[in-house]
């Protein structure tokens, strides 16, 4: 996403916030009731990772470049 504009890559942060939290809440219920050991610890881990590169990546180009019409 080079090309996008800021406000793109935010829209696009917000997304996969949006997309993860209610996924983790859904993974949290299921290995509740599975009863398996928290298998759920590494799905937040390595997501939230993800997530994070994602937060910075835009906080990075934003502090980068100003916003240009």
């Amino acid at each position: 996403m080079k090309n996008a504009s800021q406000t793109e890559r935010q829209l696009g942060l917000r997304i996969h916030a949006i997309v993860f939290v209610p996924s983790i809440i859904v993974l949290v219920i299921v290995n509740l009731f599975t009863g398996a050991p928290y298998w759920v610890l590494w799905v937040l881990l390595g997501w939230g990772i993800g997530l994070l590169a994602h937060w910075l990546s835009v906080r990075h180009q934003q502090a980068g470049k100003p916003e240009t019409p």
